[in-house]
This record gives C-alpha cells, sequence and structure tokens, in this order.
C-alpha cells in the first residue's frame, strides 16, 4: 500500500446481523469509522447513546469504549480501524453524520471492494475511498456549521432535534399515562441526565417543562374541541389529582380551566413555544 495516504488501514469489514445484535464493550487503540448501511444501530461510546440510521456513520476516537446493539430492525454496517497520519478528524470525532449525496457512490464502491476486491490494488482503493470519505463528512460537516453560524459540537445538532422530537411524538401519544423521566429516556435509550441535556439545549427547556406543557396545551385543545367534563380532561392528560390538574393550568395559562372554557379559550395569559 502506497505510503502518501492520509492514512494507514488495519481492518476493514461489511456485516449483516440480526435482530439481537450486540457486541460488548470493547476499545481500540486506533480510530474506528463506523457506517450503518441500513437498519438502525445505537452506539453507545463512554456511556453515551448514539443513534445511527441507514446511512449515517461515526468515527471513534482511539481509546474510547464502544458498544452497539441493534434497534427494532437488523442492521448491515461497514467499519474500518486505521491510523490517521494527517487528516484533520477533530470536528467530526463522536458525532453522527449523515453520508452526503456527492459520497453515497463512493460509499457502495467501498462496500463492494471490501466484500469482493478484483485484485492486489483492492487495499490500495479501499483506503483511497475511504480517506475521500472522512475528508468529504470533514467538509460537509464544517459547512454546515459554517451556515449555522455555530461551532462544531460532540453531537450532531440534526441528531440531537430527532431525539427530541421521538420524545415530543412519544409524550403526545401517551399524555393519559405517567410519563417518568427514565421512561422517556427508554424510549431513545439514552440516559435520564443526558435527555434532559438535550431537551435544554435544543428546547431550552427542562424534561418536567416540556412534559407539562405539552400535557396542558392538549387540555387547552379538549377544553375548547370535546363535550369531557373538566376532571375527564384532566385524567386523559395525565392528571390523577384534579386540583393539581386546576393549580397548573392557571399557573401556566392564567385562568382556572373552567374560566377557560367558558370564555372560549380568548383570554390566557401564556402561550407555548
Amino acid at each position: 500500500m502506497h505510503t502518501d495516504l492520509p492514512i494507514r488501514l488495519q481492518r476493514v469489514g461489511y456485516r449483516e446481523k440480526g435482530t439481537q445484535y450486540h457486541y460488548g464493550p470493547h476499545r481500540h487503540e486506533i480510530y474506528q469509522w463506523y457506517c450503518v448501511l441500513y437498519g438502525v444501530v445505537d452506539m453507545v461510546i463512554e456511556e453515551k447513546h448514539h443513534l445511527l440510521r441507514a446511512e449515517e456513520s461515526i468515527l471513534i476516537p482511539p481509546g474510547a469504549t464502544r458498544s452497539p446493539r441493534s434497534v427494532d430492525r437488523a442492521p448491515g454496517y461497514f467499519w474500518a480501524h486505521f491510523a490517521n497520519l494527517r487528516l484533520d478528524l477533530e470536528p467530526i470525532t463522536g458525532c453522527v453524520l449523515a453520508i452526503p449525496m456527492e459520497l453515497r457512490g463512493d460509499l457502495l464502491a467501498l462496500v463492494s471492494e471490501t466484500q469482493n476486491p478484483v485484485d492486489s490494488h483492492a487495499d490500495d482503493l479501499i483506503a483511497i475511498l475511504l480517506s475521500r470519505i472522512l475528508i468529504g463528512l470533514r467538509r460537509s460537516f464544517a459547512s454546515h456549521a459554517a451556515a449555522a453560524g455555530q461551532p462544531p459540537s460532540s453531537l450532531h445538532a440534526a441528531y440531537q432535534t430527532e431525539i427530541v422530537q421521538r420524545v415530543e411524538s412519544y409524550v403526545r401519544n401517551n399524555l393519559g399515562r405517567p410519563l417518568a423521566r427514565r421512561d422517556l429516556a427508554q424510549v431513545v435509550r439514552l440516559s435520564p441526565a443526558h435527555l434532559a441535556r438535550i431537551v435544554q439545549r435544543v428546547r431550552h427547556k427542562t424534561l418536567n417543562q416540556l412534559v407539562t406543557e405539552t400535557r396542558l396545551e392538549y387540555s387547552k385543545k379538549l377544553l375548547l374541541e370535546s363535550t369531557l367534563s373538566i376532571t375527564q380532561v384532566s385524567l386523559s392528560v395525565g392528571y390523577r389529582s384534579f386540583s393539581h390538574f386546576s393549580s397548573l393550568f392557571k399557573q401556566y395559562v392564567g385562568i382556572s380551566p373552567s374560566d377557560y372554557r367558558q370564555s372560549g379559550g380568548r383570554t390566557w395569559r401564556k402561550e407555548f413555544a
């Protein structure tokens, strides 16, 4: 293999696993690039969860403990262990990054060459293709960060937003049941503390505020558009105590549930963002 390449490959592979796929915590002393071709993988790196969907990848730094697990669907994934000789990989390390459209052909060629090497030049071609993808990911990440006017973060912004949207959807679909922090965290396979940090970063509110405001926002809709009694509305949005519901409603909206219904929703103090 040519010595002037920016990386030095150690091992590469493409694998297809079942829905029970799980590889226990382990470490490597060089970089690992991990890319999901189909399915969903929860990659835990140093106790942080990173959800990888089809054509999403993550670069794992040397020495970090990692443990992948399939989520719902059987995955197919490509991986590579390599020594970095001169690429600037720090900004994209630990980030979940989608493969840009212009690099998808290179990804497919990389997998194909790994599975069916044509000749003695296969190792060179694999290293070249992987180098091109890594450089392309670095450029794409820098471009998006510059366009957003934000510095690179340890988690891709799109991934953080997706996590919050999944939690919000779960809350809306389960308003009538208890919604503890640990239950919401389990939905997205994160620790409660980690999920709370992401919600604070994306929505600028606590996880408890997100749940409470979602419950009360829907209660406003029921008060105006249904014939349910106020007690029934309280139960429908997850509050078993009518007095607690009424107190929270007045605190957030400015008037009592009964006054809100009677006014047709025309008088309240606070709207939710």
